[in-house]
């Protein structure tokens, strides 16, 4: 699958599982939006990731860098709450930024190992 597809995917499950966390429960957290506005930044930057600009790309990584090490956090709380329906949510988007954040690395170190190419998509 091509980087820019997996970090389409990644920005959309960020935004979607964001507004079902902050939506659902009867008492709302504003902190339930931040994987939202996270997503919707993966999302306006992806077609600088589809064309590869380089600057954008690292930029994207380390959003998604930051979101998986932000969800650590709720991880603990609903954890520690029993919350499970909370637990689904941060695993899923957790799963989500890992998996992309894998695909960015992989990118990276392929365009490192041949400086002045463009690695496949």
């Amino acid at each position: 699958m091509k980087l820019h597809t997996i970090s389409l995917i990644n920005g959309i499950v960020l935004v979607l599982t964001g507004l079902w966390a902050y939506i659902v429960p009867e008492v709302r957290s504003i902190t339930a939006l931040i994987p939202v506005f996270f997503g919707l930044a993966i999302l306006i930057l992806n077609k600088g990731v589809k064309l590869y600009y380089r600057g954008i790309a690292n930029a994207v990584m380390i959003l998604t860098f930051l979101v998986l090490a932000g969800l650590l956090i709720p991880l603990k709380g609903a954890i520690e709450r029993n919350d499970t329906t909370a637990l689904i949510q941060v695993i899923i988007m957790m799963v989500s930024s890992l998996i992309s954040l894998v695909f960015f690395i992989r990118r990276f170190v392929n365009t490192r190992l041949k400086p002045g190419q463009r690695s496949p998509q």
